[in-house]
């Protein structure tokens, strides 16, 4: 690099230190916590920085002017948990970040929440004032690439969650959930997932809850459905188009009036909560699904790693691009000031009486000379190069006269 000049987007003050669902130390951590703490401690000592924090993974994302520093410093933060940390560098740290950005880092292959969860990320730690242009360009590209991952493949295409893919089964039997009867049977993770990819998507005419304690079923209830919480003993008083079951220490003997009133039931309890077979989809059922779409997700992977190939080298361009830019700037400032010079010396000049258009000549002279000295010592000092004629042919070209 120039001395004097800065490089705010040289890829190789890039660094990445990250902890995964990957590695066994990952649960044990307090990330919330942690984000502050590095956020704090080493928003002074860096030009730039983000976390990306999920439920399944914690990442720092620099932009350092002096590595050991700050490396020193998080690792400090991290106390015990600093020899799990895996660290990239430069390029590494672009392409693994438009992988997460594309689903191909996360426990569910292609899941879509990562993305916006990487835009999250980004915009609170620049509303913070943390991050820097070399950051922000990386961020902002990320999530151009995630999408166009998830445009151009079917990386994301078809449910991996059991709930969600319980969903999928009632809708293909159903030819759709708009307007149909659904009652969930249990109030855990399980039960929320079906309940918030169903309202999500479509508008049931009616979303009971059932559960032992109806407080824990009614803080389940979510926006974009008509719900009502009963209890279990009135499960059996109306039939419903389809009926979720996720309860834990199945199988449970007043269940099996269910299939009497009702059109479908799918039961994701692991051991089944029903002795019942028909008609009714087990936690198998779904199982198989699951393992159907992961399949097709993962031949897309090839496809999704190729358009990030082809992005990185598109970033990298556009880095030395935005770099060029810069340098161009801060020459463009340097002629601003010669300008300006020369026009407080030609003021000067016609007030001691010099005629102003020898005035404008002198100073037009002036300015070429100076502003192009670069140019004349780059020429003295390789003579014989192609550079000349190259020069020579762009004035040829631009003002059509002689040279």
């Amino acid at each position: 690099m120039v001395p004097g000049i800065t490089d705010e987007y040289d890829i190789e003050n890039l660094r990445l230190y990250s902890i995964t669902f990957k590695d066994s130390c990952f649960y044990d951590i307090s990330k919330d916590d942690l984000k502050e703490r590095v956020y704090k401690e080493l928003y002074s000592i860096v030009n730039g920085l983000a976390v990306l924090n999920t439920c399944n993974r914690f990442e720092v994302y620099l932009d350092v002017y002096t590595e050991s520093v700050a490396s020193n410093e998080l690792l400090k933060l991290m106390g015990s948990y600093h020899s799990s940390f895996h660290k990239y560098n430069g390029i590494e740290v672009v392409r693994h970040l438009f992988r997460v950005s594309s689903g191909l880092e996360s426990a569910i292959l292609g899941e879509n929440e990562i993305l916006s969860q990487v835009k999250e990320s980004w915009e609170e730690s620049k509303s913070k004032g943390l991050t820097s242009k070399l950051i922000d360009s990386l961020f902002h590209w990320s999530i151009i690439v995630g999408k166009k991952v998830r445009a151009q493949t079917h990386i994301s295409s078809g449910v991996l969650g059991y709930p969600q893919a319980s969903v999928e089964i009632a809708r293909r039997v159903l030819g759709g959930l708009d307007g149909k009867k659904v009652m969930i049977i249990g109030a855990g993770r399980a039960s929320k997932a079906i309940i918030d990819y169903i309202c999500s998507r479509w508008r049931p005419s009616e979303v009971h809850i059932a559960n032992r304690t109806k407080e824990r079923a009614e803080a389940l209830v979510r926006d974009g459905c008509r719900f009502k919480v009963t209890g279990l003993g009135e499960i059996f008083d109306k039939g419903y188009d389809v009926v979720f079951i996720a309860l834990k220490g199945g199988p449970f003997d007043f269940l099996d009036e269910l299939p009497r009133k009702n059109k479908l039931i799918i039961d994701i309890s692991t051991p089944t909560a029903m002795r019942s077979t028909k008609p009714t989809f087990t936690i198998d059922d779904v199982h198989s699904i699951v393992g159907e779409n992961y399949e097709k997700r993962l031949t897309q992977a090839k496809y999704a790693e190729a358009i990030i190939t082809h992005e990185v080298s598109r970033f990298m361009d556009y880095l030395a691009k935005r770099r060029v830019d810069d340098r161009i700037a801060e020459i463009m400032g340097y002629l601003d000031a010669v300008i300006e010079r020369e026009v407080l010396r030609t003021k000067k000049n016609v007030e001691k009486g010099v005629d102003v258009e020898e005035a404008i000549r002198v100073a037009l002279r002036s300015f070429t000379k100076k502003s192009m000295k670069p140019i004349f010592d780059l020429l003295h000092e390789s003579p014989d190069s192609e550079i000349y004629k190259e020069i020579v042919e762009h004035y040829r070209r631009e003002f059509g006269g002689k040279v």
